[in-house]
């Protein structure tokens, strides 16, 4: 058994040394590919808008993106809700529990939805619009 061991560690070195860095294939690294260049993919050109200089429509971006995802995720829910629902077989604490899932989800919905207000109301108050948001700079006279 320890020979056999030995023989291993011996051929695992062997290959480590002599076969392993043989197999490295080239890596290109200096061909240079542009994908801010291509203009007819829309998510290479929003991602290489993204930047300092436009903030604020990299912020409502984000806020639409968490929005979808979180709508996303309560509709599944619901629909899990449903599911479970159905193949209850009529058995009480299985349909409670399938109503639980979808009272969740609807309460999910509604506090998106209502997130969405607060933040159209707040940003309402300072003047600003969650569809054409832009963040004031300060200039210097």
């Amino acid at each position: 058994m320890l020979i056999i061991n030995l023989v291993k560690k011996l051929f695992f070195l062997i290959q480590a040394i002599f076969i392993y860095p043989f197999l490295a294939l080239p890596a290109f690294a200096d061909t240079q590919i542009n994908p801010c260049s291509d203009s007819s993919n829309p998510i290479a050109n929003a991602l290489c808008n993204l930047g300092g200089a436009n903030v604020a429509r990299t912020l409502q971006n984000i806020v639409i993106f968490i929005v979808i995802i979180a709508v996303l995720v309560a509709l599944l829910y619901l629909l899990y809700g449903g599911i479970k629902w159905i193949t209850s077989k009529g058995e009480k604490t299985e349909v409670e529990a399938a109503r639980n899932h979808i009272t969740a989800a609807i309460a999910g919905l509604i506090i998106v939805f209502l997130a969405i207000f607060i933040l159209t109301l707040i940003l309402a108050a300072f003047g600003l619009n969650l569809s054409n948001l832009t963040i004031p700079s300060i200039t210097s006279h």
